[in-house]
């Protein structure tokens, strides 16, 4: 049991944890800036062994709170474990020249794949430039003529004996225009006249030629068509023959030059898989047609798209790095992790892929290093992180051009797949991590290494100092100014305060860090030389202040009694409850008025909350353990014939935590008994159903949230908190409430069971039993087991069964206190023995409340209470 004053007061100096100034290092001793990474030990360990372990599936995903240094931590262990000399290879793709679909990859040393697109594609450049002057020279202009002229004398001789042969026979030859094409044909000579053939029958009617004579040339026609037919097709070998020799002549000119120039090459770059590309090369070089062509842009602009196969997509280049990369992606889509292949647009504007348009991503520029990626940001685009679990299982990754918004692949290209050999580092929350975990078995397969970020560490020497040199460490990197001895002590205790212990520090640093920004402002504009302890508790009002809108609104409905909290006083079934409000970036506690109320029934205690589906399952768990408190109590010898309300006034958004069942405990008691409860008291906590108070939490800011109501109305000397025993260490409360707490006018409470708090609350002894005894009359234990016992006999009266008698008490039932014992017999004798009972309760208390004790006897008025205290002959 902690420290406490009387009546489980606890004392000042138990309601925070105060840095003494003195136990600092001093002012003029220098603390050196730390790199350290503090308080992450097992995190750090399982980060080490995560990048070490260089196998498949042994990916790593960091969870904890943000803000406690998760990504700080991945960088600095990353720069620490750099493998010096580790260089990643260069990755290219290339044009594959026997299926243009699906582009080569080739794989180089460090910087080996810049040399080769450079001496490749300065190749092909020279030979652009070469070849063509070799077919302008003198000499090989020469062979080609002579070649034509070969070529073209032979197919004009046998044109000429052919001609003769058709002069001969009646026929001229002569060239028709046949579209684009040049045909011979025979026309019919008559009278020094040349006509179609298919004219002669007209001639022959119009009396111009003689039938036979047109006879005898249609016949010779035939026969010298068939011939002029095997003539074209003899001189279309010619041709063909011609273009052969020719190409072979061109070949014979550019081969010794190509040939050479790719033996040069496979020469310096030894892999099979790029010797294998550069016979290709050389083969679609010794066929490319590099005839000089006109003197036009479009034919210009279709070479240079044609010599692009020639050249050498540099996907990776890693001729500058000499350790494994580490690449951090913000923006995690589908292209900017798994690359893309974007459109190109060619010389005729018409949009298309190549390999050159093939663009990496992430995956691939970390390769043989690590990639670090948000996870949140991993799921907001669908097929993101079904496909990086794809591609990290078969630790393959096939580039795609993919549309985003269609969500579909457009191109026909499929390049050679990359073998991967990166680590993969995921950082969310721990809840988005459950919610993978528990929906996708592959998470573990694939992430099997869980680093989890604490948020708190011990609060010990070692631990301060290492705190200290954190803050020395932002001052120097942010220039700010020093912190004086109490500044730093101020520091220090609101590290604890985030960690929520007094033996505590807090590891959310980035909050530390805004601190001290926001502590330097106020000091600078101040013109002070040093931060001293008021600009850093200046600094944090203002951040309440500045994030406080919503709990001002609140304190505000309290204070014009829109929401009603009653801070003075008594009440029967009335309790304050603390609960917590929560925005992404502020919590502060709400009071709420818990009430209770019992009548007639069959043993049911509902919630109101739980009714009408407003509550969460831990908060509808709280609840059926009251039931099971209740009825672990006081109905072990008699049924509970209740019918009981709960209910959280004013709460129109839901409620959830089990932290409101000790306080909806007390509001039923307090309706059982009739003894009134303190409002000047609020109540958190959970309990069991053998009545010990469990902690709960965020007790700082309930008890803050109750005390500042208080506060504002006035503080009275009798207000305060009553809070569970285990979560004394806990408390971190404000200098405020430490401070009034000191002069006597806001109290902290600490119980360790439901009794104590009924003491505290009511101000009349809970009772207890000795063994298997009554309760103790006038406690309200007694009282509460008294009237669930007068509603057992009312109803069981009521129900037609007043003829009949109930089991005398067991042995040692006999009341201990000045009330009578409880007598078996009849319902009406039991009814009249408790009627007496509860009056003298009434009177032994000395706190008279009429309408209470009446309502317990069902009595409509004082007078009715009054005939019934004579009856039993007794007096106020």
């Amino acid at each position: 049991m902690p420290e406490t004053t009387p009546r489980h007061r606890l004392a000042p100096e138990r309601l925070r944890w105060t840095c003494d100034p003195a136990t600092l290092p001093a002012v003029g001793e220098r603390l050196k800036p730390s790199l350290e990474i503090i308080g992450q030990d097992r995190a750090l360990d399982a980060l080490r062994m995560g990048l070490e372990i260089r196998r498949p599936g042994y990916h790593i995903f960091v969870t904890g709170v943000e803000g406690t240094g998760r990504t700080t931590t991945i960088r600095r262990v990353l720069e620490e474990s750099k493998r010096k000399g580790e260089q990643p290879g260069d990755l290219c793709y290339v044009h594959n020249f026997l299926d243009p679909e699906q582009p080569l990859l080739l794989r180089f040393r460090a910087g080996v794949g810049r040399d080769f697109k450079l001496r490749l594609e300065r190749m092909t450049s020279s030979l652009r430039r070469h070849i063509p002057q070799l077919y302008r020279g003198e000499g090989y202009q020469r062979r080609v003529a002579a070649l034509e002229r070969r070529y073209r004398q032979a197919q004009s001789e046998s044109v000429k004996a052919f001609a003769e042969k058709s002069r001969q026979a009646g026929f001229n030859l002569v060239e028709v225009q046949s579209g684009p094409y040049i045909r011979p044909e025979l026309h019919a000579i008559v009278e020094d006249e040349t006509f179609d053939v298919s004219e002669l029958d007209q001639l022959v009617q119009e009396g111009r030629v003689d039938a036979r004579l047109a006879s005898r040339l249609q016949r010779r026609h035939l026969v010298l068509s068939d011939e002029l037919r095997s003539l074209v097709r003899a001189n279309a070998r010619l041709e063909e023959s011609f273009r052969e020799e020719l190409a072979g002549m061109e070949q014979a000119v550019i081969l010794p030059l190509i040939h050479d120039s790719v033996e040069m090459l496979k020469a310096r770059f030894e892999d099979p898989a790029v010797h294998a590309y550069l016979s290709q090369v050389e083969q679609a070089l010794v066929d490319e047609d590099w005839v000089p062509a006109d003197d036009d842009e479009e034919g210009d602009e279709e070479a240079v798209d044609s010599f692009g196969r020639f050249s050498v997509n540099l996907l990776v280049d890693n001729s500058q790095r000499d350790e494994a990369p580490v690449i951090i992606e913000t923006a995690p889509t589908f292209q900017n992790l798994f690359g893309n292949i974007e459109p190109a647009v060619t010389a005729r504007g018409v949009a298309g892929f190549d390999f050159r348009q093939i663009k990496p991503g992430a995956l691939v520029r970390a390769q043989g290093g690590t990639l670090v990626i948000m996870a949140q940001d991993l799921l907001e685009e669908a097929p993101v992180w079904p496909t990086l679990k794809r591609v990290l299982r078969n630790r393959k990754l096939e580039i795609q051009a993919y549309d985003p918004q269609n969500r579909m692949v457009i191109s026909p290209l499929k390049p050679e797949p990359i073998d991967l050999d990166l680590k993969v580092i995921l950082v969310g929350d721990t809840r988005l991590y459950n919610v993978l975990l528990q929906g996708d078995p592959d998470l573990q397969r694939v992430f099997r290494i869980k680093v989890d970020f604490e948020t708190d560490m011990p609060r010990n020497r070692a631990n301060m100092r290492r705190y200290l040199n954190f803050i020395a460490k932002v001052c120097h990197q942010d220039e700010l100014l020093p912190l004086s001895p109490r500044a730093r002590a101020a520091v220090l205790e609101q590290g604890a305060r985030l960690a929520g212990r007094q033996d505590r520090l807090s590891t959310r640093f980035s909050s530390i860090v805004d601190l001290l920004i926001e502590s330097d402002y106020f000091a600078r504009k101040e013109r002070r030389r040093n931060i001293h302890v008021e600009h850093v508790d200046l600094a944090l009002a203002e951040r309440m202040r500045r994030l406080g809108q919503v709990e001002q609104h609140f304190q505000k409905l309290v204070k014009e009694k829109a929401l009603l909290i009653d801070t003075e006083g008594s009440a029967v079934g009335q309790v304050n409850g603390l609960f917590i409000m929560e925005q992404w970036d502020y919590a502060f506690g709400q009071p709420v008025r818990i009430t209770a109320s019992a009548s007639l029934g069959d043993g049911d205690i509902l919630s109101i909350e739980r009714e009408v589906e407003m509550s969460g399952a831990a908060f509808d768990k709280g609840h059926m353990i009251l039931e099971g408190f209740l009825r672990h109590r006081f109905a072990q010898d008699k049924p509970l014939c209740l019918h009981a309300t709960l209910s959280c006034e004013q709460n129109y958004v839901g409620v959830d935590g089990d932290s409101a069942s000790v306080a909806e405990i007390f509001a039923l008691m307090s309706a059982l008994s009739g003894v009134p409860l303190k409002q000047s008291m609020a109540v958190t906590g959970s309990v069991n159903q053998f009545g010990q108070v469990q902690p709960v939490g965020g007790v700082i800011a309930k008890i803050e949230g109750f005390y500042r109501i208080c506060r504002d109305r006035g503080l009275t000397g009798e207000q305060g908190v009553v809070i569970p025993a285990s979560n004394v260490n806990d408390l971190m409360l404000s200098k405020e409430i430490q401070a009034d707490s000191r002069r006597g006018r806001f109290h902290v409470w600490a119980i360790r069971n439901v009794d104590e708090g009924l003491e505290l609350l009511t101000g009349v002894p809970a009772g207890r039993r000795r063994g298997e005894g009554p309760w103790p009359g006038g406690s309200v234990n007694g009282r509460v087991d008294a009237r669930l016992l007068e509603m057992a006999m009312v109803l069981r009266q009521f129900n037609g069964e007043s003829a009949e008698t109930v089991p005398p008490p067991a042995p040692g039932r006999e009341a201990t206190g000045p009330g009578p014992a409880l007598p078996g017999g009849t319902l009406r004798e039991q009814k009249a023995a408790a009627e007496r009972q509860i009056v003298l309760t009434a009177l032994e208390r000395n706190d008279w409340h009429i309408t209470n004790t009446a309502a317990q006897l069902g009595l409509a008025d004082h007078s009715s209470l009054l005939k019934v205290m004579r009856r039993h002959g007794l007096k106020k």
